[in-house]
């Protein structure tokens, strides 16, 4: 018998924990592809390498479009990788599974309704702030559950 923890999980938190992972990763990678793709359309090179190759003479500034995706990148490579981990302990501590579906389903959406108003369809605040706390409070509370289970 193997000890591995994602063995020892119920199926439904592997096939959530997957399944959410899974898409969170596929739009961090997304979000990265576009940056280049953006770039390459807007011919903005952020390097003098980048730019010979362009044939221009010197790398050229980012425009808004550019650094707005840039920085909803950033956003996700600061929180998205948090999620997955406390994610993980909070399955592994054996939550009720109505809230732990909840719980990393709403996260999973407020990611991309997070990069959606931010990187592609900028709209006025508070639109991206409430898809940023939804998401930090799932984690917060992710993580004092872990605590208060273990303790």
């Amino acid at each position: 018998m193997s000890n591995s923890t994602m063995e020892q999980l119920p199926e439904v938190f592997v096939d959530l924990y997957s399944l959410n992972a899974a898409l969170l990763i596929f739009k961090m990678l997304f979000v990265a592809a576009s940056t280049g793709l953006l770039r390459l359309k807007k011919k903005i090179s952020p390097n003098p390498e980048d730019a010979r190759f362009m044939g221009q003479d010197a790398p050229a500034s980012d425009d808004e479009d550019i650094a707005r995706v840039r920085r909803a990148h950033l956003n996700d490579l600061e929180n998205i990788p948090a999620f997955l981990f406390i994610s993980y302990l909070y399955l592994a501590s054996g939550p009720d599974e109505g809230w732990a579906t909840a719980l990393m389903w709403t996260f999973t959406v407020a990611r991309f309704a997070h990069t959606l108003v931010y990187a592609y369809y900028p709209v006025p605040q508070p639109s991206r702030a409430i898809a940023f706390f939804v998401g930090l409070f799932i984690c917060l509370f992710m993580t004092g559950y872990v605590f208060i289970k273990h303790l």
